[in-house]
Parts: C-alpha cells; sequence; structure tokens
C-alpha cells in the first residue's frame, strides 16, 4: 500500500497497514463488533475495490489467526480472505449501551 493511500485514514488503519501480515490483507475493519462468527465493521481499503472507505460491512464466517501489536489477523474459513480488525467494540459498547 503506498503511503499517499494512507492520508485521511483513522491511525489504527494505518498503524495496521504498516505490519507484515505475511499475507493480503483483503480489508482493514474499524469498530468491528463480532457477531457470532462474524464482525460488521466499518471497512477501510478493501482490495476488491466494492466498497468505500468507511462503508459497514459484515464479513463473512472468519477465525482468528494472529494478534499483532493489538491488532488482529482474522481469515475467512474458505481460506480466501484475509482481513485486520483495527479496533473492535466489546462487552456493552458492542450491545449499544
Amino acid at each position: 500500500m503506498r503511503a499517499c493511500e494512507l492520508i485521511g485514514l483513522p491511525p489504527q488503519v494505518v498503524q495496521a497497514a504498516g505490519i507484515d501480515w505475511g499475507v493480503a490483507v483483503d480489508a482493514f475493519l474499524m469498530d468491528a463488533a463480532r457477531v457470532g462468527d462474524r464482525f460488521a465493521a466499518l471497512v477501510y481499503c478493501d482490495l476488491s475495490g466494492m466498497n468505500r472507505d468507511g462503508m459497514t460491512v459484515v464479513t463473512p464466517e472468519v477465525s482468528i489467526v494472529a494478534h499483532v501489536n493489538g491488532y488482529t489477523l482474522v481469515r475467512s474459513l474458505t481460506k480466501s480472505d484475509h482481513y485486520v480488525i483495527a479496533s473492535e467494540l466489546t462487552g456493552a459498547t458492542a450491545r449499544g449501551a
């Protein structure tokens, strides 16, 4: 990812994008809320180009692959997509309380 593409993105996305994940990251997710084995989140840097930065998406079912510096790499169960959770809503925050 070129540095100019990172301008204007949330700092957590910029930091997570600077990590060598060892795989192509399909998208970075902010304010991710776990819904079973999926996440609903704001998407950034979507490799497919189908979603604009800041849009809300729901991932396919995923499993956790790695944790690095407070960020989480997840992979779809089909093993075809990788996402980095840059920030996650937990507990009462995810329920809107």
